[in-house]
């Protein structure tokens, strides 16, 4: 038994100028969307900040950050909502958590593995003229992954959902919430 996801766990984050069925920022780095959102959310908790949208895709951002104890890897996964607005429709958590689930292969198949798919992706992008990387570059890309053959990984996985509010979640939803977060817990130790 999963229990339910504790509400007060839940971050809220203000949506305000964008529009919530519009998910990637693309190539172009477009600001008003899901993802830029969430970046700017994050970008100070981290030295590294990867656009890994796309096919195949670890998450929407992949973050690192060099901490005393080894490295913090943090999966943000984004979903655009449901009719482009708030509601209480689980339908808005059953992709998102399947995204979330998924996040295990990447936290068993390990940061020199992860490295190989972002370089391999990022080369595509630069063949392109664009760049995935938020913040950083690939010279801290490999430093992680040289890091990580001697440090301990922390592993985080983060949702982002702007089609749900802590007051319009349902019991329904913080079951489901709760499901994946002791799956994720169970199987990589990772904080959700």
């Amino acid at each position: 038994d999963a229990g339910t996801f504790p509400k007060d766990a839940i971050e809220a984050w203000d949506w305000s100028g964008i529009p919530l069925n519009r998910e990637s920022m693309g190539k172009r780095a477009d600001r008003d969307t899901i993802q830029y959102r969430a970046f700017q959310h994050i970008e100070g908790e981290f030295d590294l900040v990867f656009n890994d949208d796309g096919h195949g895709e670890a998450a929407d951002l992949v973050a690192l950050k060099d901490t005393e104890d080894g490295i913090k890897l943090c999966l943000v996964h984004c979903k655009n909502a449901l009719n482009a607005r708030v509601s209480a429709d689980i339908r808005n958590f059953y992709t998102l958590c399947g995204q979330a689930q998924k996040s295990m292969a990447v936290k068993h198949g390990g940061l020199p593995r992860l490295y190989v798919d972002l370089k391999r992706r990022q080369e595509t992008w630069t063949r392109e003229g664009s760049s995935r990387f938020l913040k950083g570059d690939i010279k801290l890309l490999s430093y992680f992954k040289d890091k990580a053959r001697r440090a301990k990984v922390e592993f985080e996985v983060v949702l982002v959902q702007p089609g749900a509010s802590v007051n319009t979640v349902t019991p329904e939803i913080l079951r489901l919430l709760a499901t994946t977060e002791l799956f994720l817990s169970k199987t990589t130790q990772a904080r959700f």
